[in-house]
């Protein structure tokens, strides 16, 4: 009777998993085909863009399209040509000469602005050196979660105008 209730056991999950693997190929075979792309996205942290590198060399081996690679929420600087070492001096300056507070504290936003652009520069350029062939496209840090219809719209902007000017 146990073997009985066993063969019946397993006639089951055949028949409720039966097909599974052909349904896997047939869904492989289809995320293969022209006209299907993968996008990998990633923030501008070692860790994030270790994960990134992993499915960019697995979609490579798998044979898989790539559109592509989303580095999000890259921080940019509107004042490259300002160093952060001139714009802290400049704010040390103003502090010790009892002026323009504003203007100083405007100076160490400006400072920790280029610094972290500068980190997410670096990151970006190391993961283009080691994989060159990845189209690499930046989403620039948002001023708050994007959430919203607003939100997502600004990061399709964004996103369609790095299209454009890859394309011109």
């Amino acid at each position: 009777q146990a073997l009985k209730d066993l063969s019946l056991f397993v006639s089951s999950l055949e028949a409720m998993f039966g097909g599974f693997r052909e349904r896997a190929d047939q869904t492989y075979k289809l995320l293969k085909e022209r006209g299907t792309s993968f996008v990998v996205v990633a923030v501008p942290e070692r860790d994030a863009l270790r994960e990134a590198a992993y499915f960019v060399e697995r979609l490579e081996t798998d044979q898989m399209p790539l559109a592509g690679m989303v580095l999000n929420r890259v921080h940019t600087t509107n004042a490259p040509a300002l160093s952060v070492e001139r714009s802290l001096a400049a704010a040390e300056t103003l502090d010790a000469a009892g002026e323009e507070p504003l203007a100083a504290a405007a100076l160490r936003i400006h400072a920790e602005r280029a610094h972290a652009a500068g980190h997410d520069a670096r990151r970006a350029s190391q993961f283009h050196t080691a994989h060159p062939r990845v189209r690499l496209v930046n989403v620039a840090a948002q001023a708050g979660d994007v959430h919203d219809l607003d939100g997502l719209r600004a990061i399709g902007a964004e996103l369609a105008s790095a299209s454009t000017r890859a394309a011109g």
